[in-house]
């Protein structure tokens, strides 16, 4: 039987009486150039000859440019209790509320 717990409180969540809610999140590079076939791109996707854009981008990158492409992407995937999903919701990223003052150095 599977057990799960909460990953930001860490309590156990209960199979059949709490919620279990679960966040995905894809972090990748955004490539800003896409090629023609795209949205916003001029050729439409039926026209578009995508075997041979994958081939002109696989010739373009070297070995170490896929590397740093793997490096930067990541999966993750979370467990969260009913309580921990609202919070989350409210506020994904975790910015810390309040205004931030800065003070000069003098």
């Amino acid at each position: 039987m599977l057990h799960y717990s909460c990953d930001i409180c860490k309590r156990p969540i209960v199979a059949g009486s709490d919620l279990r809610h679960v966040v995905k999140i894809e972090v990748f590079p955004a490539v800003e150039d896409q090629p023609c076939g795209c949205p916003g791109g001029s050729v439409s996707q039926h026209d578009a000859d995508h075997l041979e854009e994958m081939q002109d981008l696989l010739e373009r990158l070297d070995d170490a440019d896929l590397a740093d492409i793997e490096d930067a992407t990541r999966s993750l995937r979370f467990d969260l209790c009913d309580a921990c999903r609202q919070r989350f919701v409210k506020n994904p990223l975790g910015v810390k509320g309040g205004k931030q003052l800065d003070f000069s150095n003098n």
